[in-house]
Parts: structure tokens; C-alpha cells; sequence
């Protein structure tokens, strides 16, 4: 009888190491389980911001170059500019003909003609390269609805790279996103396909690959 005493209470001691490791590898699952919660919801506000960075950023551009591309900066126009945006600091890629010059606290690069002392372009942030954007220029035809062939006169392949769809790619009486690769530049536009004619209306442009601009 002792014997079957001590049978049953090993067996009994067997089960409970069993259910005890099953439950510390339930807890252990719950706990990896909520980690991959955790990390997918701060992946998730971590994209959010950043889009939202990235929209304030597109937003602040085109007032800024709506605001000071043609801008004279010279004496005395200019120690009004300097105390309001910061002192300014040269950037690579100024040369003889152009200044290139980031202003910290207006978070903004310039790109200055030398010889007229005019702002050619200008955007938000730290942006060395920007004696080699396009996207100022072309913002000037923003809005306006255009012949297909004389939009791809102006936003050619030749120039600026192939296309590459961001998104849909069935684009046909629908806003399209584009990436130009050569000119570095994304655009919304609108294609317009009809049995009379074909027409193109660039809605938005923006410096680099900016997948989301549509929803800027």
C-alpha cells in the first residue's frame, strides 16, 4: 500500500512539473506576444510622425519659396533676415556663381544667384544638393492643365529618368504618384485620357521619393 502511495505521488509530482513548464512557456508566449504588440504600435506612431514630418516639411517649402524666390539679400535686407533666421552657413557646392547656404534657425537652405544677390530656391531643412533641384522650377506649371505632349516636354525621361509608379499603377483619369530618378523628384498628377484629347495636370512636386505625397 506504501508502495502505491509513493507511485501516485510521484506521478502526481511528474504532472505538476509538467503543468508548470507549460505554464511558464504560456507566460513566456504572452510576454513575446505583447513585446510584438508594443513594437508594432511604435512602429506604427513611428511612421506617423514621420509622414507628418515629412508633410510639414513639403508644406513649409512651398511657402517659402512662395515667399522668398526673387528675394534681394543684401545690406541692409539682410541683417533683418540674419536676426530673424540665424546666422548662415556655407554649404558644399557653393561656387563662384552660387551660394548655397543653410540658415538654423529657419531650418532652411538657400540657393543664391552671386551675381544679382537673388534666392533662385529654396526648401526646409539641410539640403547641400539643392543647387541640383529641379522641383522649383517645375512647380511653376502646378495647377495648370496641359496637352499630354507638352507635359512630357517638360517632365521628359530624357531629362529627368523613366517614371516609377508609387502606388497604383493604373493611373488612367486618376491622380498618379511618379518618382523621376535623374531629377530626384516625386509628382502628383492628374492623367486625363478621353476619345478627344489626352491632358495631364501636375498637382503636387516634392524633392526625392516621397511614396505617400498624394496625401500631403
Amino acid at each position: 500500500m506504501r508502495k502505491i502511495i509513493l507511485l501516485a505521488l510521484a506521478v502526481m509530482a511528474i504532472a505538476s512539473c509538467g503543468n508548470n513548464s507549460n505554464t511558464l512557456k504560456k507566460n513566456e508566449q504572452a510576454k513575446l506576444d505583447s513585446l510584438e504588440i508594443v513594437k508594432a504600435k511604435r512602429d506604427s506612431i513611428s511612421r506617423i510622425i514621420l509622414l507628418e514630418k515629412e508633410k510639414d516639411e513639403y508644406h513649409k517649402t512651398f511657402m517659402l519659396r512662395k515667399k522668398y524666390i526673387g528675394f534681394i539679400y543684401k545690406y541692409p535686407q539682410s541683417i533683418d533676415f540674419i536676426a530673424e533666421f540665424g546666422s548662415p552657413e556655407t554649404l558644399s557646392g557653393t561656387n563662384n556663381d552660387k551660394w548655397i547656404v543653410y540658415f538654423p534657425k529657419g531650418n532652411f537652405t538657400v540657393v543664391q544667384n552671386k551675381k544679382t544677390n537673388k534666392f533662385e530656391n529654396i526648401c526646409a531643412g539641410k539640403y547641400p544638393n539643392l543647387k541640383n533641384d529641379v522641383t522649383a522650377e517645375l512647380s511653376k506649371i502646378i495647377g495648370k492643365r496641359m496637352k499630354y505632349s507638352e507635359y512630357i516636354e517638360e517632365v521628359n525621361s530624357i531629362k529627368y529618368g523613366v517614371s516609377e509608379k508609387l502606388g497604383m499603377t493604373n493611373c488612367v483619369n486618376k491622380d498618379c504618384v511618379e518618382y523621376y530618378s535623374k531629377g530626384n523628384f516625386t509628382t502628383v498628377a492628374f492623367l486625363e485620357f478621353n476619345d478627344n484629347r489626352d491632358f495631364v495636370t501636375l498637382k503636387k512636386i516634392a524633392i526625392g521619393k516621397v511614396p505617400r505625397l498624394n496625401e500631403y
